[in-house]
């Protein structure tokens, strides 16, 4: 069906939650398979170490602009704005 570059919301057994970057191959309305490499130190993986799994639709992103918030710059206070009847 595809190779589409994704962000994965992995939750291991123990509980523990990472984001990792991965491959989306397959898909259905409610879940996606998709592979990605573990990490190692020192040596890069083979691709037999790549590591295959299905996942809820939700927890695979093609972007995450919500990961990184932007600098925000707080709005300029003025006095509120008085209209005829208010006191």
């Amino acid at each position: 069906m595809g190779d589409v570059p994704v962000i994965v919301r992995l939750v291991w057994s123990d509980g523990l939650e990472e984001w990792r970057p991965a491959r989306a191959i397959r898909w259905t309305r409610s879940h996606v398979m998709v592979g990605w490499r573990p990490e190692h130190v020192g040596s890069a993986p083979s691709p037999a170490a790549e590591q295959w799994a299905w996942l809820r639709a939700g927890d695979v992103m093609r972007s995450v602009s919500w990961f990184v918030t932007p600098a925000r710059t707080p709005p300029v206070r003025t006095s509120p704005v008085r209209t005829p009847g208010s006191h």
